[in-house]
């Protein structure tokens, strides 16, 4: 999915045969997940790279075109490395749980994720990859990793209380369900990840997934 979405964002790095250019793109990305991972979008940029890769800002912009595009790249690949994890823990839940314990799981398991992802990082984000394309659905298509995992649960109940959510819904069903979740600390509402945000998440998750 990651892959895909970058495509879409035009992401892509100068081609090269040489096995020493490779290492060095793998560097580079190494670096720039670190830097990601503080979670400050101020350090987003080619100065902070060099310093923490150890390559000069000519031989950046040589290897990688765009300096936002290894930003872009290690954000994507680890929002789908957690999203992965996430589907995991989720399908590990039980075939026996209701739509309601279902959306109390994903909202606990998710809002103890997003604050480490940060809201900067969903902002800078965004931000770059409005300016890439005119279709904004390749900017929110990475909750399309979660579809296998929700088609899998409803295949799986027993309980009766999850809906038969048709093929073309779905995607926007996802979609639905981390809107939700990752709004408020997107946009910095204050609220974000308090109690009143969890419940408003639990309620409206249920009844997306509900049956009922």
């Amino acid at each position: 999915m990651a892959k895909e979405s970058l495509k879409n964002l035009g992401v892509a790095f100068p081609k090269s045969k040489q096995g020493r250019a490779e290492q060095s793109l793998s560097n580079l990305v190494e670096a720039a997940e670190k830097i990601v991972a503080t979670g400050d979008a101020m350090g987003f940029n080619a100065r902070t790279l060099a310093k923490v890769s150890g390559y000069s800002l000519g031989s950046l912009v040589q290897r990688l075109g765009k300096v936002e595009n290894i930003f872009l790249h290690a954000i994507a690949f680890g929002r789908t490395k957690q999203l992965k994890e996430l589907a995991q823990q989720i399908e590990s839940f039980g075939s026996d749980k209701t739509a309601d314990q279902y959306a109390e799981f994903i909202v606990g398991l998710s809002l103890s994720r997003i604050p480490v992802v940060g809201a900067q990082v969903i902002r800078y984000y965004e931000s770059r990859a409005m300016g890439r394309t005119n279709n904004v659905s390749n900017i929110h298509a990475y909750t399309d990793e979660m579809i296998p995992t929700l088609n899998k649960i409803i295949a799986q109940d027993k309980t009766g209380t999850l809906r038969k959510v048709p093929t073309y819904e779905m995607k926007y069903l996802a979609r639905s369900i981390f809107h939700i979740l990752e709004r408020p600390f997107a946009e910095g509402d204050p609220e974000a990840g308090s109690a009143a945000h969890r419940a408003m998440a639990i309620h409206h998750i249920s009844r997306l997934l509900s049956a009922e």
